[in-house]
């Protein structure tokens, strides 16, 4: 068996140095994080930082504060959203190089996004015009995020109780799920007669 070396003081005061570097760097990670709308945890003794950013949907969803069927139809919204708008195809992804300019104009569009489209006009044709606004507003450029969703929900609705503003939102993803959920259960006739 052998005998482990002692530190000696220079070794040990380095190591309290680079700890003590270790958790000033952390704490200022987790005061940035903060400051920008992050869910933030200092973790490892104080020298490293667990962050996540959350949305106003995920804050309600996690509180109990929503149904699950709401909170799905606003994340299948944006999706769709995100579709139609050609972010979730292959020629629109960071990493694509497009090898050919030969070719009609529209020519990548998919079916995926056209039914995407249609999904998003019948969205917007029957939710109420100020819960589409609000919608639209929180999808927008990280509105939703912790930091800024009451500035967003007090702008569109005038709303400025903290109470009311989760209320606000709830009935606005509620009434998106209401709205999704019909578009399933229309006539088939109506399929060819939507956004065209």
């Amino acid at each position: 068996m052998s005998k482990r070396r002692r530190k000696t003081k220079a070794e040990v005061l380095a190591g309290l140095q680079d700890f003590a570097r270790k958790r000033a760097e952390a704490n200022a990670d987790y005061r940035r994080l903060i400051s920008t709308g992050c869910e933030a945890q200092l973790i490892e003794q104080g020298t490293a930082v667990k962050a996540r950013r959350i949305d106003v949907f995920q804050l309600l969803i996690e509180r109990r504060a929503l149904d699950q069927d709401a909170f799905d139809a606003v994340r299948a919204y944006e999706e769709d959203l995100a579709m139609a708008q050609g972010y979730l195809t292959p020629e629109r992804q960071i990493d694509h190089i497009r090898g050919s300019t030969e070719g009609a104009p529209g020519q990548n569009i998919t079916q995926y996004a056209i039914d995407a489209s249609k999904r998003l006009q019948w969205v917007r044709d029957r939710m109420s015009r100020r819960d589409y606004r609000l919608l639209e507003a929180l999808l927008n450029d990280h509105s939703a995020i912790l930091s800024r969703w009451r500035h967003t929900v007090q702008e569109i609705t005038g709303e400025n109780r903290d109470e009311c503003q989760a209320a606000v939102v709830r009935a606005m993803a509620e009434n998106l799920r209401d709205v999704r959920e019909r578009y399933k259960d229309r006539p088939r006739e109506e399929q060819g007669r939507i956004a065209a």
